[in-house]
């Protein structure tokens, strides 16, 4: 089954560093809760404002990289995601409708690429590598 990603768009409530309401966690337990039994969720993850320990690195053809700190536009970040397994786009869409977000939150649903995606760009060799990256991350996240 394909993987897709469900982005949290920031907004100003984000961005401002104030902490959530008691309310609003148990909405999004509660929420997070349904879709771990329904055995969908991989993970999912909020992030703290831009304005504490971010920074936005541009590359540069040869040129280092330039590095700045946040606070960045409310408009260009994300203040979240989750991961989920589900059968297609239409499965995605379903969960992500179900956020227990107020008037004007926005989320965006992705597809995550899979090795197949790539075809024949990507080596035999490169797809073992991949392969034994995965395993090693598997093995990393269940010894946490």
């Amino acid at each position: 089954m394909p993987r897709f990603i469900i982005f949290v768009r920031a907004n100003s409530d984000s961005e401002s560093g104030l902490k959530p309401s008691t309310d609003v966690f148990e909405a999004m337990a509660a929420y997070n809760a349904t879709m771990v039994e329904a055995g969908v969720m991989l993970s999912g993850e909020g992030l703290l404002a831009s304005s504490r320990d971010s920074r936005r690195i541009a590359f540069h053809n040869s040129d280092a990289p330039t590095i700045q700190s946040g606070p960045f536009p409310t408009n260009e970040l994300v203040s979240g995601w989750w991961i989920l397994k589900v059968k297609d786009i239409e499965e995605a869409v379903s969960w992500a409708i179900k956020c227990p977000f107020k008037e004007g939150a926005i989320t965006e649903v992705r597809r995550i690429a899979e090795m197949e995606d790539f075809g024949e760009a990507l080596s035999p060799e490169m797809k073992r590598k991949e392969e034994e990256m995965r395993t090693q991350l598997e093995k990393l996240a269940k010894t946490e």
